[in-house]
């Protein structure tokens, strides 16, 4: 099966999100970092502002120094991640080079990853760590935080078939969603 397809930035933050997903421990790392920092920066906020209210000056001082960098953190990682996340597809392919097609192509003995003019890599199955799928995109680990994605609407209902049937003899027990 030979499958040629054009990336994009928002295939790339949907293998992120696929490979955030996978764990747990990134899951935590994520719902910590994005969502429960915020939360105490806006709950510090509010007691530096009723500490205000009050008077009482000396814990004020403390807890503005520590809000201080809870908001600084809250507003700017957002713009850092997606800062990181840009840069990182840019760095999939050079400059110099316009065209974001890529072709995977995938057969009993192993998968052929080629970006033309830019990269190819050539993995056997028995170096297939990992898999996994969803109805955007789909992940195909070749190390335990490495992996090649496809967009899973450039394959046909067949190849997605075909697909699982490879990985399900080749890679491990656990099947395609």
């Amino acid at each position: 099966m030979k499958l040629e397809f054009t990336l994009t930035f928002s295939d790339y933050k949907s293998a992120l999100r696929l490979y955030r997903r996978q764990t747990l421990r990134r899951r935590l790392a994520f719902i910590f970092w994005g969502i429960a920092v915020p939360i105490l920066a806006v709950i510090g906020l509010a007691a530096f502002v009723f500490l205000n209210l009050f008077h009482i000056t000396r814990y004020a001082a403390i807890l503005f120094g520590i809000e201080s960098g809870l908001l600084t953190f809250t507003i700017l990682n957002p713009i850092a991640r997606y800062y990181r996340m840009r840069k990182c597809f840019k760095q999939l392919f050079p400059p110099t080079h316009t065209d974001r097609t890529s072709t995977l192509e995938i057969n009993d003995q192993h998968l052929l990853s080629a970006i033309p003019g830019v990269s190819e890599g050539k993995f056997f199955w028995n170096a297939i760590v990992d898999f996994a799928q969803d109805e955007r995109i789909t992940l195909i680990y070749v190390a335990k935080a490495r992996f090649l994605f496809v967009p899973t609407t450039a394959m046909t209902p067949d190849q997605r078939v075909e697909l699982g049937n490879l990985i399900s003899r080749h890679v491990a027990k656990r099947l395609p969603c």
